[in-house]
């Protein structure tokens, strides 16, 4: 299995992917892929290896999500502060054993999930 460090992001327009670009490069981030919606039925193991299945134009919800593979924790406290720049609502998480067996579809539902559980039991936030 490829296992480099390396940023899987959907949802991001073309000029927060520049954004997303220039902030790579000066904080020396490691890189990232592009998740498009026809890679929704693949699982998160076969984009890590670098396929791209267009194998379902998948009705993926309208958001934007950053799963980090790899990254040592100060290179994700870098990459968050550096996203934060570029859009608010960003869904972020790290890829897990479990995670890593996931379709993308399937991990982006339960973050999405996760984090409706998150703002109904932590009121303040």
């Amino acid at each position: 299995m490829n296992n480099n460090k390396v940023m899987l992001i959907y949802g991001f327009h073309i000029g927060e992917i520049a954004k997303l670009d220039k902030l790579i490069e000066a904080k020396e981030i490691p890189g990232y892929k592009k998740i498009s919606s026809e890679m929704s039925k693949m699982k998160i193991s076969s984009i890590l290896e670098g396929y791209k299945f267009e194998i379902y134009n998948g009705n993926l919800p309208k958001e934007k999500l950053v799963v980090f593979n790899n990254f040592n924790d100060v290179e994700i406290n870098v990459a968050i502060k550096c996203l934060k720049e570029i859009s608010k609502g960003i869904i972020m998480a790290v890829v897990t054993p479990t995670s890593i067996d996931w379709t993308f579809e399937y991990l982006l539902e339960h973050l999405i999930e996760e984090r409706q559980w998150y703002k109904d039991n932590n009121p303040t936030k």
